[in-house]
């Protein structure tokens, strides 16, 4: 058990540093123990003046004492708050205190106004708990126990009806000024808590204006680098080829390179159109697209491509799954035409149930995929995001010298994700 030199510690260190809810609690009552002051003085001004007990020098100073000790107490109310032990000793002492006071001073009178006064400040401190209606039944005994104590039953007579009237009242009073006090500090907590809620909820607004900002960024560049960059690297490559039939002059061969190289130009520029108007183009026939998409890749002569297609009901498939998979097999194609250097490609798309599964190999010079650096490569990072948003398997397997071949495996259940 903590000791009493521990306690006194404790209770001194909650004179000199009390807590912030102290402090209030303090703040709020100050005009209440100033009165409460001014009318215990005056009351025992008057009362010193008229008891006869109190002539007495030695009488006087313990009424003093004890008198300024009470209203010091009361002054200390505040320790009271949060402390069990600090709120039952307060109110005991408090009660030691005003019963001493009346039989100092022989003057039934006080005990109205002094058990009044700790009835009124039990409520408004500890509210209406269990131990606040019990300091207050304590203190209405209290009350008659000091009048018999000092003036006899015959005193208790003249002041029991006065007495019983005006604490009654005042515990109706102070019952519902509590009350009062309790639904205005609820209030507030809830203006707080709204007020705290609304923060927050402006704060996850502008989280989420940010994110959806970052992934339209991301989107953007998606639909640029599949779009302009792919359809440029096409053209240069086209070009390219061009240049070298006018070199062997083969006109022929540079006059269907030039056509397809414009057509390509012109694929390009509509679907970069249909990219800043958020279009997708994807009102076309499914399979007629893609088809157009490994023709325009063979025509190039540079890699012999082998396609298989087998769609069931292209009306199962959402736009959103038609959009991706025709930029992944965009994406594949375009990465053989850039770097693989590959003579043999194969491209299978295959619908069988839920799933639609694209499948391009080449056999090219491969790569590591382990050492491919992260930034840089927007089209590997491009197929991930594509595997996220439409919640895809992807696979990309390579190794130099063997080939690559990239799987995207997806859910049909999930195309109505955007």
């Amino acid at each position: 058990m903590t000791s009493i030199n521990d306690q006194l510690k404790n209770f001194w260190q909650i004179i000199s540093d009390p807590t912030t809810e102290q402090r209030e609690k303090m703040g709020e009552g100050r005009s209440f123990y100033i009165f409460l002051t001014l009318l215990f003085g005056i009351i025992s001004v008057l009362v010193a003046y008229n008891s006869p007990l109190l002539q007495s020098p030695l009488r006087l100073v313990g009424f003093i004492v004890i008198m300024f000790l009470h209203i010091g107490l009361h002054w200390l109310s505040f320790l009271s708050i949060s402390n069990i032990r600090f709120s039952i000793a307060y109110l005991v002492t408090q009660g030691v205190l005003s019963m001493l006071i009346i039989l100092l001073s022989g003057a039934p009178e006080l005990a109205l106004a002094i058990f009044a006064a700790m009835i009124g400040e039990t409520i408004g401190t500890f509210g209406t708990s269990r131990l606040s209606w019990s300091a207050v039944v304590a203190f209405l005994v209290l009350t008659p126990v000091s009048y018999i104590l000092v003036g006899g039953t015959e005193t208790l007579q003249n002041w029991l009806s006065p007495t019983l009237s005006t604490m009654i009242i005042l515990i109706v009073f102070m019952v519902l000024f509590r009350r009062q006090l309790e639904s205005s500090e609820r209030a507030q907590a809830l203006a707080t808590d709204l007020k705290e809620a609304n923060t927050q909820l402006v704060t996850y607004a502008a989280r989420n204006e940010l994110l959806a900002l970052q992934a339209e960024r991301e989107r953007m560049a998606r639909e640029l680098h599949d779009t302009l960059a792919q359809g440029v690297a096409g053209l240069i490559l086209q070009l390219e080829a061009l240049k070298a039939y006018q070199q062997q002059n083969n006109q022929v061969k540079a006059e269907n390179v030039l056509t397809q190289a414009l057509d390509r130009a012109r694929n390009t520029l509509s679907e970069s159109r249909a990219a800043i108007e958020d279009l997708r183009n994807d009102d076309r026939d499914f399979q007629t697209t893609l088809e157009k998409l490994v023709a325009e890749f063979s025509a190039t002569g540079q890699t012999t491509c082998e396609l298989n297609i087998e769609l069931e009901d292209t009306q199962t498939i959402s736009r959103h799954i038609k959009h991706h998979a025709r930029r992944v097999l965009h994406e594949a194609l375009t990465n053989i035409q850039k770097h693989a250097q590959a003579k043999n490609a194969s491209v299978s798309i295959v619908q069988s149930g839920n799933t639609l599964e694209l499948c391009i190999q080449d056999d090219g010079i491969g790569f590591n995929p382990d050492k491919i650096p992260q930034s840089g490569h927007f089209g590997l990072q491009g197929l991930q995001e594509r595997a996220q948003l439409t919640n895809s398997r992807y696979i990309l397997s390579s190794s130099p010298d063997e080939g690559t071949a990239i799987e995207f495996i997806f859910s049909l259940d999930e195309g109505v994700r955007a």
